[in-house]
């Protein structure tokens, strides 16, 4: 069997496989900045009990029935709607959602784009999806007061978001409504789980991620020329 002599050009098995760029490097700036700012206010509030303690009193959003009496907060009722995003209850926590948050944020921007326009639209739409599933819990708790806080609400509405920029409805469906199931089954057995889990809250993001991604990308992406 004749050996093919080589010209002595490079062929393609010939070249090294191109680097890989570090995931950071990679990151859409919109979900870097966030996860920048989780992790951030999280550590500061490791070295710095006085800002932890003033976080935790201004954003902390406290789930409880009509009519319950709830201590004032210092910017008042709505920002925590918002802020709770920025409180989570150990390291475990705050890993666990910065993974969803760099998985299904990561491909919903770069849906609409890595300008000033896209990211301006996640990060409205990662805060709208907060939003809604405070709300949501806020509506629908029932017992004694709990606080609640995390970034699961807001990352809960990019499953749904990462799915419709993958699939449309049907991709949207097929993340969103497993999730949904996931935490309806939390619901149910929600007295025999070792720690509370806010499932209304990750619901209702989830649902905020069904109604407004298709209207976020309307508005917000980025489209050449």
């Amino acid at each position: 069997m004749s050996v093919p002599q080589r010209d002595g050009s490079d062929g393609p098995w010939d070249r090294p496989p191109p680097p890989r760029a570090p995931v950071f490097n990679a990151m859409p700036p919109a979900v870097l900045l966030i996860a920048l700012s989780l992790v951030g206010v999280s550590l500061l509030g490791q070295v710095w009990p006085q800002f932890r303690a003033a976080v935790f009193n201004a954003g902390v959003f406290i789930a409880a029935e009509r009519g319950a009496s709830l201590p004032s907060q210092p910017l008042g009722p709505v920002a925590p709607l918002f802020l709770h995003v920025y409180i989570h209850f150990g390291l475990l926590h705050i890993a666990m959602n910065l993974a969803i948050l760099v998985a299904t944020g990561r491909a919903v921007a770069a849906r609409l784009g890595q300008g000033a326009l896209g990211s301006v639209g996640f990060i409205f739409l990662f805060f709208a999806c907060a939003v809604c599933g405070a709300s949501l819990e806020a509506v629908l708790h029932q017992g004694p007061p709990v606080p609640m806080g995390g970034a699961s609400t807001a990352v809960s509405g990019l499953i749904a978001a990462a799915g419709w920029v993958r699939g449309g409805w049907r991709g949207m469906a097929r993340l969103a409504l497993p999730w949904i199931g996931i935490n309806l089954m939390i619901g149910l057995v929600g007295d025999m789980m070792p720690i509370s889990i806010a499932w209304l809250g990750h619901i209702g993001g989830t649902l905020g991620g069904v109604i407004l991604t298709p209207l976020v990308i309307a508005v917000f992406e980025e489209r050449p020329g």
